[in-house]
């Protein structure tokens, strides 16, 4: 049963009231392409729900208290020192309110790195990441899934 169907400008989402032992999933991307190829790689598993896709991390931030994701898939992109800062702010306060961050990267950038994992990221992988391997990501990191662990 859904219970919030919406698709706006970079911002889709569809919230269940069923199983609540599945994972809920919030994924931030730029890309609407990469929204929807991670929203399609992500819906395979039956214990796994994307409810709700957004472009920026400001949408994100408004969209967490209607949505309660377990975990939050960050895409991030080539930024500038204070986009970074941003960033960095911004996992802060997902991860206070109760979400986990798996952020994907592009490439390897150390500063980065060190940055978004003392900001509370939970993991820092490369986007290019194969479907098995961030699904076992996600289930590891998933506060809602402790038999993974």
């Amino acid at each position: 049963m859904s219970l919030l169907a919406r698709k706006d400008k970079g911002y889709t989402s569809n919230v269940t009231i069923e199983d609540e032992s599945k994972i809920r999933i919030l994924i931030i991307d730029k890309h609407e392409a990469v929204r929807r190829a991670l929203r399609i790689r992500l819906s395979v598993p039956n214990h796994l729900e994307v409810v709700g896709t957004v472009s920026d991390i400001d949408m994100a931030k408004i969209q967490m208290e209607a949505l309660k994701p377990d975990v939050i898939i960050l895409g991030l992109q080539n930024a500038s020192n204070e986009d970074l800062f941003h960033t960095a702010l911004a996992v802060r306060d997902m991860v206070n309110e109760t979400a986990v961050v798996i952020a994907l990267a592009p490439y390897i950038d150390a500063v980065e790195r060190e940055l978004l994992l003392q900001a509370g990221a939970k993991r820092y992988l490369l986007k290019h990441i194969n479907s098995k391997k961030l699904i076992r990501e996600i289930e590891l990191s998933s506060p809602s899934m402790p038999a993974f662990h």
